[in-house]
């Protein structure tokens, strides 16, 4: 039971890197700041294996708590537009680096995690140019971006 533990872990170990090393690449090549990419898949990091539909065991029906208090950040952060369309040009790229995974379950995640924001589902034919901004709940003055798909 330990040696599957263990393979689980090397394997989110390895798809926090790879997402990681493809948000520096996303920054380098679009004029993104790769800071901030960086730090929004730190953020996002324990959400993956809920967006990945691969729980092995341990993904339940909500992201957990790591993953939603990344989320609430990342949605604070995003003040302007440019924020917003940064923010999905790094969750878009980022994410076309780990594999396959289920966009449909990105709306969900604010949802489970009892937060006020509309995320949608994010792939690569998600239009980031397209940020609609959204009240980030009820009594917060900071909007967070909705991305349109082409």
């Amino acid at each position: 039971m330990s040696g599957i533990y263990n393979l689980r872990l090397m394997i989110s170990a390895l798809t926090v890197i790879a997402m990681l090393t493809s948000s520096m690449m996303v920054a380098l090549s679009q004029n993104v700041d790769m800071g901030s990419c960086i730090l929004v898949a730190q953020e996002l990091s324990p959400c993956l294996s809920f967006i990945k539909g691969s729980d092995g065991g341990f993904l339940g029906e909500n992201p957990p708590p790591s993953c939603c208090s990344g989320v609430t950040k990342l949605a604070a952060d995003a003040k302007t537009k440019n924020d917003k369309v940064d923010l999905c040009e790094c969750i878009k790229k980022s994410l076309s680096m780990i594999g396959a995974y289920d966009p449909n379950r990105i709306p969900s995640i604010p949802e489970g995690c009892g937060i006020p924001v509309q995320i949608p589902p994010i792939d690569n034919s998600t239009d980031c140019s397209e940020v609609e901004g959204f009240e980030f709940g009820s009594g917060m003055s900071n909007e967070v971006g909705n991305c349109h798909h082409q």
